[in-house]
C-alpha cells in the first residue's frame, strides 16, 4: 500500500495498474477494508490522470460504498473529493460546488490540511472550466503563491497548470512565468514524467513571442503527454491560440481540433466548447475543403486509419504494426484534423468520402 502511495505521486503507478486493483479486491474480500479502499484511491487517481474518467467516477463510487458500509468518514470526503474533481473538469459546477463545501466543512474545523487543499483544487478546475480565470487565480494562488511550492502540499505541484494558465488569463504574465520558471529552477521535471511534461507546458504558455513556437512544440512533443491527456489537450488549445494570434490559421486549426478530439472523448464539455469557438475563429474548414485535406495523409497515416476505422484498438493496430500504443495515439491525432474530423467514430465515413474525391 505505501509502495503504491509512492508510486502515485511519482506518476510511476499506470503500469502497475492492474496490480494494484488485483491487491485491492483481495484486501476488501479478506476484510482489510482501509487497505482496500486506500488501494481503490491510487486505482481512481490514476485513472483520473490517464484519462478515463467514466471509470475514475465508478471506482469513486464503489469506494464510497464501501465507506459507506464500514462507517469510514475521512475515507468518505477524499472519494467526494475526487469526484468533486471530476465533475469541476467536466463543467458539474453543482457537483463540483457541492463537493467542495463538503469537504471545507468538514476538514477545516478538524485540521485536516490535504482535504482542505483538494477542496481548493476543486474550486480552481471548477473556474477554470467555466472561464471565470480570476475565481482559478484565487483558489490556485491560495494553495501556493507563484514562484512557490508549499511544502508537504500534494495540491502545490498538481496545479501547477492552473496557476500558470489561470495567471495568463488575468494578465498576471510576471507571476506565470515566475511560476513556471520556478518549477523548472527547483527540480520538478525530475520527480516525475507528468511534472516534466507540465513544467514544459508552463514553460511554454510564458514564453515570449521569439521563443513560443518552439517552447509549445517541445511540450506537446514530451513523451509523458500522451499518459495525460486531460492536460495535453489544454496545451494544445493553449498553442493553437498563440498560433491564431500569430496568424497562423491552418496550423492553429490543427491544435484546436486535436484538443476538441480529446475533450469530446473525455466528456469536457465545456473544454470542447471553448476549443471550437477557437476553431471557428481560426476559420475551420468545412464541407469538401475537408476531405481534399486528407490527401496529405502519408502512407502510414492512411494505414493506422484504416485499422482504426475498422474497429481495432491502438493497442491492437500497434501489434500488427509493430508501434507502440502510444505511437498509434500519436498518429491519429494528426490524422483526425487532417480529415476534418474530431472523433474516432467519423473515421469510416471521412476515409470513404476522401476515397471518392480521389476518384
Amino acid at each position: 500500500m505505501r509502495l503504491g502511495v509512492a508510486a502515485y505521486h511519482l506518476d510511476a503507478l499506470g503500469d502497475q495498474r492492474p496490480l494494484v486493483r488485483r491487491v485491492a479486491d483481495r484486501e476488501a474480500d479478506s476484510g482489510a477494508v482501509t487497505n482496500a479502499m486506500t488501494l481503490l484511491q491510487l486505482v481512481m487517481l490514476d485513472q483520473i490522470n490517464s484519462g478515463e474518467w467514466d471509470a475514475a467516477e465508478r471506482t469513486g463510487k464503489r469506494g464510497l460504498d464501501l465507506t459507506a458500509t464500514h462507517g469510514y468518514a475521512l475515507f468518505a470526503h477524499q472519494y467526494h473529493g475526487f469526484l468533486g474533481l471530476i465533475a469541476a473538469w467536466r463543467g458539474d459546477t453543482e457537483g463540483a460546488t457541492a463537493a467542495l463545501n463538503r469537504l471545507d466543512r468538514w476538514a477545516r474545523p478538524r485540521g485536516v490540511g490535504h482535504l482542505t487543499q483538494l477542496a481548493e483544487a476543486i474550486g480552481a478546475a471548477a473556474h477554470l472550466t467555466t472561464g471565470d480565470f480570476e475565481g482559478a487565480y484565487a483558489y490556485a494562488g491560495g494553495l501556493t503563491a507563484p514562484g512557490t511550492f508549499t511544502p508537504y502540499s500534494q495540491q502545490a505541484l498538481r496545479t501547477l497548470l492552473d496557476l500558470v494558465e489561470s495567471a495568463v488569463h488575468t494578465g498576471r504574465t510576471a507571476q506565470a512565468r515566475a511560476h513556471a520558471v520556478a518549477a523548472r529552477d527547483q527540480g520538478l521535471p525530475a520527480i516525475s514524467p507528468r511534472l516534466a511534461f507540465l513544467t514544459a507546458a508552463a514553460l511554454a504558455m510564458t514564453e515570449d513571442d521569439t521563443r513560443a513556437r518552439e517552447a509549445f512544440e517541445r511540450a506537446v512533443a514530451h513523451p509523458a503527454g500522451a499518459e495525460f491527456p486531460f492536460e495535453l489537450a489544454r496545451v494544445r488549445l493553449a498553442q493553437g491560440m498563440w498560433l491564431r494570434r500569430a496568424r497562423e490559421r491552418a496550423a492553429a486549426r490543427t491544435c484546436f481540433e486535436q484538443a476538441a478530439e480529446i475533450f469530446d472523448r473525455l466528456g469536457a464539455a465545456p473544454w470542447a466548447r471553448r476549443t471550437r469557438a477557437e476553431l471557428r475563429a481560426a476559420g475551420a474548414a468545412t464541407g469538401r475543403s475537408a476531405h481534399v485535406a486528407a490527401t496529405a495523409l502519408t502512407a502510414q497515416e492512411r494505414q493506422i486509419a484504416e485499422l482504426a476505422a475498422s474497429g481495432l484498438s491502438n493497442k491492437e493496430i500497434g501489434a500488427r504494426l509493430f508501434l507502440s500504443p502510444r505511437t498509434v495515439g500519436a498518429h491519429l491525432y494528426r490524422v483526425f484534423p487532417k480529415l476534418g474530423i474530431s472523433s474516432r467514430a467519423s473515421l469510416r465515413d471521412a476515409l470513404a468520402g476522401n476515397s471518392a474525391e480521389a476518384e
